[in-house]
């Protein structure tokens, strides 16, 4: 019979292994279920302990040192000892389970960081013009150089024509980056930080920052705590806002999902655990989601100090008085975010303090007030902010009112701050009758500030209405119009877009503006892969004419445009070129733009093998078997893959799919590594010259491969060594033995071999 044990209520005891105990090896249950495992356990005067460290190894909680002896009426509602069989089942309360993780998140956070590489890329894009014998070259360039952790970039305009020529430097940073931290470091070009109520400047100097891109699966805004118990094997579905966003199987226990994949907004997130029996538990939380808040303990910030840029664009080195700018933002709690922000100069000073509030998970008030002192004299200005993003209804209202003398950095470099302003929007979602949205904007802004006040301010009141409806199966209707009150300026255009296939679309539109009414058709054909040719045709009538003819060609060395136009009597043609220049894994190589991250897959050398990212053909590698990847995401993770029918049957890939994390700004290496193949199809034949009989089985001592032996003493073994030992099993159950030694090919492969067995 077995020993029942049932004990309640007992209080948690420490002890020690002391002579007499008794040691049990069982087979562990826990709350009737198999562990498959098998621990110790000691009894002593009819009492059952374990250690800590055993107890863990069945995956529960509990205190104390690992050689610590735990009783098991501590941490058990009910133990069924069956000595007989060597098995215990424990009934354990969930608290003293390990809470199981559901992890909703993307698979960055469990793909390491990949190693940084080292090279330089140069950007270049290019538009040359011609218009009524006036010519002119203009450029966009972009040079960075990169290695592991650092950038290095620098970006210009240039221009060139008949009436001369003028270049202007634009930025000069660098950047230094710690994912681990969230941080960057910055010494050079930088624009302050900001926030919602205050505004950005240029500076030269330093910055010291946060930034949340290093991580894009990290959840900034505050989410749910979702979470439950289960008693017996289930299974744990997320929905928001009925969409089911994960399914997964959970032990007995508690649960809890980690960072649940939520939309912007407010909405509703369900979790639903199904049992073994079908039996459904539902609970459902709502939720409002933005950026505008942080969940709490979670901060950012930003400080920077420097010398203020001036004519940024027409200037390579203007720079004004020297700024300090710093600013903050504190995850309080679910419904609180605290921000501060200051600024300072030789003649300002400025701080001020905001927070955001979710208000019942329907909507979010965000308020600041800040204040400035100057040598004009002190100022306020105060703000408040109400938003709703939901379906099918979304507002928001934005009110900043400030007073005569406030100022900030661009105030004092000749931005005057505006007096007023209020910015209203309102969102309709009407189902089958498209979606309506609205906005409503009124400012005032001083026209010219100087040392003695303000001169005039700049009125401007305007609202804007755009409708839009699906029409059949693809094709939209827009309707746009806006009113501008102090200009008594007005207009309105009605369009329809039909797309044709994946690429192709048409669209005809009639638009009045201020009295000039105008019908306009156009049909183009986008570039996406390598290799598209793209177009363009535009043609307007009315008050005025315009007709426009354009080419797009996307090469794996560029991107080309060749366009013409007319308008009136003027006719105009020009022509671009945009694309990039990188030097990384010993080669250089032509592209298009690279903007963020990029990759140089190095498929072992071999030529002309298809390469893919994301599942999607990026193209085919070169004479050196490499192919350059752009347009990677930065610090996230992205596919990489090798087309394996287009290797030679001699090579054989380790992995025909890689995972990388590349870092912005910057290019890695991929090494898809392949090995020649030895394989060989061998003839076993005994000392007589016997075929070796069917059912026979082969061992190569020396890797332990095994394979069978088929008719006509016919055998195929693979990824041989240099030397191998064969030892050969025959159906009589005795054994023969042989020594094979694949003949050294260049170029690896298949080979067919005759072996006697002795």
């Amino acid at each position: 019979m077995p020993l029942m044990l049932v004990l309640l209520g007992a209080t948690a005891t420490v002890a020690r292994a002391a002579t007499g105990d008794e040691v049990l090896l069982l087979e562990v249950s826990i709350n009737g279920r198999g562990t498959d495992l098998v621990a110790q356990f000691t009894r002593r005067q009819q009492a059952l302990y374990a250690t800590a460290a055993e107890l863990r190894s069945l995956k529960l909680r509990v205190d104390g040192a690992d050689d610590e002896l735990i009783p098991l009426r501590a941490i058990a509602t009910g133990i069924d000892l069956d000595e007989g069989a060597a098995r215990i089942n424990l009934m354990i309360a969930a608290r003293f389970m390990n809470t199981t993780d559901i992890d909703a998140t993307s698979i960055a956070s469990r793909v390491p960081l990949s190693e940084g590489g080292r090279g330089l890329v140069l950007n270049y894009d290019l538009l040359a013009t011609s218009s009524q014998n006036q010519h002119a070259l203009g450029g966009l360039f972009d040079a960075r150089w990169f290695s592991g952790s650092s950038v290095l970039s620098s970006t210009g305009l240039g221009y060139t024509g008949n009436s001369g020529g003028v270049s202007a430097r634009l930025e000069t940073t660098y950047t230094y980056s710690q994912p681990a931290s969230l941080t960057r470091y910055r010494l050079g070009d930088v624009i302050n930080g900001s926030l919602a109520w205050t505004r950005s400047v240029r500076l030269g100097g330093f910055q010291y920052a946060s930034d949340f891109n290093l991580r894009p699966d990290l959840v900034r805004f505050p989410t749910p705590s979702l979470g439950g118990e289960t008693v017996v094997p289930s299974t744990v579905d997320l929905f928001v806002n009925g969409v089911r966003q994960l399914s997964q199987p959970v032990p007995p226990g508690p649960f809890e999902i980690r960072q649940p994949p939520i939309a912007s907004g407010a909405g509703q997130i369900a979790v639903a655990v199904t049992d073994e029996l079908g039996r459904q538990t539902l609970r459902t939380i709502n939720f409002y989601a933005t950026d505008r808040l942080l969940k709490p303990g979670l901060s950012s910030y930003s400080a920077e100090g420097g010398w203020v840029r001036r004519r940024y664009g027409l200037r390579s080195n203007d720079y004004g008085q020297f700024a300090l700018s710093g600013t903050a933002r504190q995850g309080m709690s679910d419904i609180l975010t605290l921000e501060g922000h200051a600024e300072a100069m030789r003649s300002l000073k400025l701080a001020g303090g905001g927070a955001v509030f979710n208000l019942g998970n329907r909507a979010v008030l965000a308020t600041s007030l800040a204040a400035s002192s100057a040598d004009s004299g002190s100022g306020q200005q105060v703000s408040l902010a109400v938003e709703r993003n939901a379906d099918p209804v979304s507002v928001s209202l934005t009110r900043t009112q400030s007073t005569r003398n406030y100022q900030d950095i661009g105030a004092i470099q000749g931005a005057p701050v505006s007096r007023a302003a209020t910015i209203a929007t309102l969102g309709l979602n009407l189902g089958s009758g498209g979606s309506l949205s609205m906005a409503y904007a009124r400012s005032k802004s001083p026209l010219l500030f100087t040392d003695t006040g303000t001169s005039g301010l700049a009125d401007s009141e305007t609202v804007t209405v755009t409708w839009f409806k699906s029409v059949g199966s693809s094709s939209n209707m827009y309707l746009t119009g806006y009113r501008d009150f102090r200009n008594s300026g007005y207009g309105a255009t009605i369009g329809l877009i039909i797309p044709f296939g994946g690429r192709d679309v048409a669209g005809a539109s009639v638009s009045n503006n201020n009295g000039q009414r105008t019908a306009t058709l156009q049909a183009s054909r986008s570039t996406v892969a390598i290799g598209d040719l793209g177009w363009q045709l535009q043609g307007t009538e009315g008050s005025y004419q315009q007709r426009i003819a354009q080419l797009n060609y996307k090469s794996r060395y560029g991107s080309l445009t060749a366009a013409a136009s007319q308008a009136a009597n003027t006719t105009s043609q020009r022509l671009g070129a945009r694309g990039s220049v990188s030097f990384i894994d010993g080669g250089s190589f032509a592209s298009d733009w690279i903007e963020d991250s990029f990759a140089v897959v190095n498929a072992s050398g071999v030529k002309n093998v298809g390469i893919y990212n994301e599942n999607r053909y990026a193209g085919r590698t070169d004479d050196n078997g490499q192919l350059l990847l752009t347009d990677l995401r930065a610090y996230d993770v992205n596919k990489i893959s090798v087309d394996v029918l287009d290797l030679p049957l001699t090579l054989q890939l380790d992995q025909p799919d890689q995972y990388i994390r590349p870092r912005d700004r910057s290019g890695v290496v991929v090494h898809f590594n392949a090995r020649r193949a030895s394989d060989v199809t061998i003839i076993l034949k005994d000392e007589a010259g016997r075929f070796i009989p069917l059912g026979a089985s082969i061992r190569v001592r020396e890797t332990g491969l095994q394979a069978p032996v088929g008719y006509d003493g016919v055998s195929y073994l693979q990824e041989l060594a240099p030397v191998n030992t064969l030892d050969v099993l025959l159906p009589s159950g005795a054994q023969c033995h042989a020594t094979l030694t694949p003949p050294p090919r260049s170029e690896g492969g298949m080979s067919n071999e005759v072996v006697i067995c002795r």
